[in-house]
């Protein structure tokens, strides 16, 4: 009977990655750190912001700040308390911003069904005095 060697590579941390990818650029090591938070990280800001595209969003730039802000993490401490804390600060931000820049509609339509003009409706029908 001829035995075989079953040699076990070590499954890198996701620290031991994040510090791979910080000191070398490995785009594989950020791509694996990616990889294992895509579906909880993403889920945990769908729940969040009850928004898909917002969701995606925020889960984008979670990672750009990621690679922004690399060289701020310290060894010595857990990357997914730091992460999920980055992920809520952009999820923050990014409805931040959408509430600053929300559309208004120029013809909005009432509890009843009927025609709503706003002011700027008004103007641009040009049923207003010059400004």
């Amino acid at each position: 009977m001829t035995g075989s060697t079953c040699v076990r590579t070590a499954v890198p941390s996701d620290e031991q990655l994040l510090l791979t990818y910080r000191e070398t650029a490995d785009a594989d090591a950020f791509a694996q750190l990616v990889g294992r938070y895509e579906r909880e990280l993403y889920a945990y800001l769908l729940n969040l912001l009850g928004d898909a595209q917002l969701a995606e969003d925020a889960f984008q730039s979670t990672f750009l700040q990621l690679h922004l802000k690399c060289d701020q993490f310290q060894a010595d401490r857990s990357l997914r308390p730091w992460l999920y804390r980055m992920a809520k600060n952009q999820a923050i931000d990014l409805v931040r911003r959408t509430r600053r820049h929300r559309l208004l509609s120029l013809d909005e339509r009432g509890s009843r069904g009927d025609a709503v003009r706003s002011p700027m409706g008004a103007v641009l029908e040009g049923r207003c005095p010059d400004l």
